[in-house]
């Protein structure tokens, strides 16, 4: 049966086998928002594209147009689009996180596996106990920018767990508030730790 840390994190363990959950954060009317905001956007991308494909001849211009005027428009397409598609993965990205996406942590006798899914389809990585260094909780920075930009709600948001892995840094725990963050450290770190004494 499985437990509970908070309204998002949700525990089971089976068979030497801690699962774990992550919900994403939700928040109603601001999906509602978001989609409204996405569907929009998309629209205005696509028109453009369309504009761009067909040299803007279906715009009404006033009097003649030299080539130069319409080559200046086409770049102006192309950069539009540029942003606009990277913008648009990124949006489309966390509407559908939002919508359908999770963190599922497994915890075995050798390793920890950490996959962020959406539908279901994602990689999961796996990480031996022995290479895992400085599991901590992520530092607040909310006065950056950066971290700013990351927590809009039309951002995936950071993640509140940190480790490092061969030098490199690895997170998790997508939008968790602090205390919900303490609880899962102190969950993982006890599951761990039995993992290691039964290995002995």
């Amino acid at each position: 049966m499985s437990k509970w840390i908070g309204d998002r994190v949700s525990f089971e363990d089976d068979n030497n086998i801690t699962t774990i959950i992550i919900r994403p954060l939700r928040v109603w009317w601001k999906e509602m928002l978001l989609t409204l905001w996405v569907l929009g956007f998309t629209f205005v991308g696509l028109v453009m594209i369309y504009l761009v494909f067909t040299g803007f001849a279906s715009l009404n211009y006033q009097g003649e147009v030299d080539q130069e005027t319409i080559d200046n428009q086409l770049i102006y397409g192309i950069v539009f689009i540029a942003f606009w598609a990277y913008f648009e993965f990124k949006v489309l990205k966390s509407l559908l996180w939002y919508r359908f996406g999770k963190e599922l942590i497994k915890i075995n006798e050798t390793d920890m596996s950490i996959k962020k899914s959406i539908f279901s389809y994602g990689k999961a990585s796996r990480f031996l106990f022995q290479n895992i260094k400085n599991f901590s909780q992520r530092k607040d920075e909310n006065t950056s920018f950066g971290a700013y930009f990351e927590n809009a709600f039309w951002a995936l948001g950071t993640d509140a767990l940190v480790f490092d892995y061969f030098k490199k840094t690895k997170s998790f725990g997508r939008r968790l508030d602090a205390n919900s963050s303490r609880l899962l450290l102190r969950l993982i770190d006890d599951r761990v730790k039995k993992q290691l004494r039964r290995n002995k």
